[in-house]
């Protein structure tokens, strides 16, 4: 097996004022044209244009908002103090290939700010994890102190919480077993502790295997589109981000250990809950003060290879969205951003289902005004995916990142034409509840030799 790895770099590039005042700009004329030319034109649907103006209006000031995010930086008496903070890095495993989850121990020990603590945790897993194991407690850096253990399969909350127990760290790290940080991904994800108010930090999400095929590459790009619009406007708005990427993100040990029989005893309707780890931790750093998105701190996650794989991960993931979005009605502060986006997301979920039937049952007459909202709807997927030209990362050109923001539109199309019809079944079904992704290897060795190739590393 395979003990180094070579990580793409990641960086950040700031756009200019000016190009960011043409890019707000030129997208207010196209809305304020789009909507005129729909008002004018399509006088039997102005209820569905009503609709679509103020997702639109919604939409847009997003995206122009998300421009202003800007990574949190440090002075050095508060840089001396987070190097003194006692980090924990907690990493559960289910039947992950070996080969990745090596991977992800080779990136977290190459850190240039190193945890204090890294436990594995074993949730039972059906696969021979010993190579990894021996090589790792004998060649962990010596001031890590690094531990493995086994128990039986009683999901991800109760494998963190292993590692949660009594231990006294400042800081808790998430970190999944198919993900791995770049190289400053640990010392940009503190940075924002340096605020008191700062209760977890969300690390910056993005595919080791982007380019593997069009399932990675659509995924890579919708949810970075989502993590460069959504979360960023979230979080320039006082640090609101709902949703701390299970993949990596960060929390203050003290709010983890007052809410940690919480976490692992969550129930609904009498049903015990395992899914949503990531978002019940959020909404519980949001009632307590900000939870931050830190677009800095980057981490590389295995995305699915296969359709079945991605259906039945969007199944989960929907599955958990439909009982977080009932505790942030619930808990947050209403008028609260978190609050009110809560409110406009499910407004507009069911607005747009409801729009669906309205077009199929007037079809073929709806034809046109179908397609010139989806003429719209490409121009408008378009300007969203020129956030992600921000990024550059070592192992993608230019013409890569390019490719990546033109495929935005098929990417809006697939959450429309498919996985919204998802979601409705992880909506009807969200109290099933289990790792659901992981009854075997996802991703076999082959296919991650194959992606650590073409991301750089040598098979």
């Amino acid at each position: 097996m395979k003990h180094t790895y070579e990580i793409p770099r990641v960086t950040i590039k700031r756009p200019r004022a000016s190009v960011w005042v043409c890019l707000v700009g030129a997208l207010l004329i196209v809305l304020m044209v789009r909507h005129v030319w729909f008002i004018v034109s399509w006088h039997r649907y102005r209820d569905l244009t009503v609709i679509w103006l103020m997702y639109f209006v919604v939409t847009a000031g997003q995206w122009a908002v998300s421009w202003l995010e800007r990574p949190f930086t440090v002075d050095a008496a508060q840089q001396a103090k987070l190097d003194g903070l006692r980090v924990t890095v907690s990493v559960p495993v289910f039947n992950e290939d070996p080969q990745v989850l090596d991977r992800v121990l080779y990136a977290l020990f190459c850190q240039t700010r190193l945890p204090d603590r890294v436990q594995v945790v074993d949730d039972g897993s059906a696969v021979d994890y010993g190579e990894v194991q021996e090589w790792w407690q004998v060649h962990c850096p010596p001031t890590v102190d690094f531990s493995w253990v086994r128990q039986q399969n009683t999901g991800k909350k109760i494998a963190q919480a292993q590692t949660f127990w009594d231990d006294p760290a400042d800081i808790f790290v998430t970190l999944d077993s198919d993900t791995v940080l770049e190289a400053h991904a640990l010392d940009e994800g503190l940075k924002p502790f340096a605020d008191r108010r700062v209760q977890s930090v969300a690390g910056l999400e993005l595919a080791w295997n982007h380019d593997w095929n069009l399932v990675t590459r659509l995924n890579s790009t919708r949810q970075l589109v989502w993590q460069l619009v959504t979360c960023s406007a979230q979080n320039v708005a006082r640090g609101n981000v709902l949703i701390n990427r299970g993949t990596y993100a960060l929390y203050r040990g003290q709010l983890v250990r007052d809410i940690l029989t919480a976490y692992i005893g969550e129930t609904f309707w009498g049903r015990r809950i395992k899914l949503g780890d990531d978002t019940f931790l959020t909404t519980l750093a949001l009632c307590r003060g900000r939870a931050v998105q830190q677009p800095s701190a980057v981490c590389l996650a295995m995305y699915p290879e296969n359709l079945s794989h991605h259906i039945r991960q969007w199944t989960r993931w929907m599955r958990g969205t439909t009982l977080r979005t009932f505790w942030r009605l619930r808990y947050l502060r209403v008028g609260s951003w978190g609050w009110l986006y809560s409110v406009l997301t499910l407004w507009w979920y069911l607005a747009s289902m409801a729009i669906t039937v309205v077009l199929v049952a007037l079809w073929p007459e709806s034809s046109n005004y179908t397609a010139t909202m989806v003429a719209a709807g490409v121009l408008w997927a378009w300007a969203m995916g020129s956030r992600l030209l921000v990024i550059q990362r070592s192992d993608q050109s230019l013409l890569g990142r390019v490719g990546a923001a033109a495929l935005a539109p098929v990417a809006a199309f697939w959450v429309m034409a498919v996985l919204r019809f998802v979601r409705v079944y992880g909506t009807f079904t969200f109290l099933r509840q289990g790792w659901t992704t992981r009854s075997q290897v996802e991703v076999g060795a082959e296919l991650t030799t194959a992606a650590q190739t073409v991301a750089g590393g040598a098979p």
